[in-house]
């Protein structure tokens, strides 16, 4: 009696101690698979990282850029999100979506100050393309065949543009936009698998947090400058147009290392944007906007005679040429005399602005970071 006693006694302090190390156990076998990517710090888990193996990894979606976190996505929906370089993964599983896509293709070109509705439809329907009466767009060619080969309508959405030229930042080329994602056609890669690109539009999209927002209804660009400022190198980090002024008093001089024009923008205010080194990359900041504070009739410090052939600027140009630095020296002498000029502005939401100098026809557009500027 006693020994079956003790027996049952031994079997159950092992089933018990079994119990014990199955239950300790159970966690580790439950606990979320993880990646992380010292590339950018963050990692990726659960079932973002099992969506992003299985749909193409880090060609599709580029690297995490944020930690998954809880957001509310446009005002509708809230939900545990990730940014990649690419896309921003949502998940649903608590709707029995699993995880989604976000629409950051549609939300690019909205911050562009181009809603996707506002786009221009195709004159025709080329042979051999499908047409989504969905949106009114057509889908063609090499990026007819990227769509359906690598996802269609859940990776991409919809087309919601024709193909059209752009520049995005040092490239130049052909691309599309779908509710999801843009497509750029790589000529350069052509006969390798990266010839049609998936643009970096988690990037570009998480860029604009913080950034002044578009009135609504969006204001559309002025002056007809759409032409120039859709040519720039920048066009996409500028986004939302926002305010605008026609025909400011201005004035305009050159420099030997750059230029500087003046605004009177009436109640906002008087400004001098300097341009340093124009013409030439500069690995310092390449503009500035600074408040003109010159007053007619101020005293103004001398300064020696310039070389023959150059010039030494007047008033409020003058005031920030002399400055600390001494007669101009970060900026040479001007090449020609300051002359009067009349300019139409556009202001940006992302704090870019373009100038159009409307009697020598010049255009100076400025990027939202203080080293982006070109000249059209």
């Amino acid at each position: 009696m006693y020994r079956r006693t003790l027996r049952t006694s031994v079997i159950m302090v092992l089933a018990l101690a079994l119990l014990a190390t199955l239950t300790a156990a159970a966690p580790a076998r439950v606990q979320a698979r993880t990646r992380c990517f010292p590339e950018t710090g963050y990692c990726v888990s659960g079932r973002i990282l099992d969506y992003w193996e299985r749909n193409g990894g880090l060609a599709v979606f580029g690297y995490p850029i944020t930690e998954q976190r809880t957001e509310t996505v446009e005002g509708i929906w809230t939900g545990p999100v990730q940014w990649f370089e690419r896309d921003r993964l949502e998940d649903h599983s608590n709707e029995g979506l699993g995880v989604l896509a976000g629409r950051l293709g549609a939300r690019v070109v909205e911050l562009q100050g181009r809603p996707w509705q506002s786009l221009p439809e195709p004159a025709s329907r080329p042979e051999g393309c499908r047409f989504f009466p969905e949106t009114g767009h057509t889908l063609c060619g090499i990026f007819l065949r990227y769509w359906e080969r690598n996802g269609g309508l859940m990776r991409f959405g919809y087309p919601i543009s024709e193909p059209r030229i752009e520049t995005l930042e040092d490239w130049t080329g052909t691309v599309q936009y779908f509710e999801r994602r843009r497509m750029e056609h790589h000529t350069e890669l052509a006969g390798t698998p990266y010839e049609v690109l998936l643009g970096l539009l988690g990037r570009d999209v998480l860029n604009t947090r913080g950034m002044p927002s578009c009135e609504d209804p969006i204001r559309p660009v002025a002056f007809g400058l759409e032409t120039r400022i859709g040519e720039s190198r920048f066009r996409n980090s500028l986004f939302c147009p926002d305010r605008a002024y026609a025909s400011a008093p201005a004035a305009f001089q050159p420099f030997q290392h750059g230029a500087m024009i003046w605004l009177d923008l009436g109640e906002a205010g008087r400004s001098i944007i300097v341009v340093k080194d124009a013409g030439r990359p500069a690995p310092e900041p390449s503009y500035m906007i600074t408040e003109d504070r010159y007053r007619e009739g101020e005293p103004l410090p001398p300064a020696a005679d310039p070389p023959p052939g150059l010039y030494v600027p007047v008033r409020g140009f003058y005031k920030i040429w002399y400055g600390s630095r001494g007669q101009g020296q970060w900026i040479g002498y001007g090449t020609a005399p300051e002359r009067a000029e009349r300019a139409n502005v556009q202001f940006f939401g992302g704090g870019g602005l373009v100038v159009h100098l409307l009697e020598t026809d010049q255009v100076w557009i400025f990027g939202p970071r203080y080293n982006y500027w070109e000249q059209r």
